[in-house]
């Protein structure tokens, strides 16, 4: 059974506002991709258990469209990139765009729950 919240942990708000500001940066000058590559640990650090029960699932699903590729293996099966930055490299510049605006979105619903 999920422990779920009615507001998203603040936790969440606060590294979401700081992945957002990044990506904000990032947009402007077109590189999106390298942004979202430098800013890959949010994908791990932000847990979906941070998040209310509205939100929860909206997460879960960025966080799958953002792992799907799995983690990239050397011929030995060691980790050479993990699931993050194995997707992002195979995501195309639309992609990318797609993405964040899906974590804009759920950035500006975790903000709405504050104010």
């Amino acid at each position: 059974m999920r422990n779920v919240m009615q507001k998203s942990n603040i936790y969440a708000y606060t590294e979401l506002t700081k992945l957002v500001n990044e990506l904000k940066d990032s947009s402007a000058t077109g590189k999106l991709k390298e942004r979202l590559k430098s800013q890959y640990a949010y994908f791990n650090i932000i847990e979906p258990r941070y998040f209310s029960e509205t939100l929860l699932d909206e997460w879960e699903n960025i966080l799958s469209l953002i792992k799907y590729k799995g983690a990239k293996l050397d011929e030995e099966g060691k980790v050479v990139a993990n699931e993050v930055r194995n997707t992002i490299d195979h995501l195309t510049d639309r992609e990318c765009q797609v993405l964040v605006d899906k974590v804009y979105a759920i950035y500006d619903k975790v903000k709405e729950e504050y104010l």
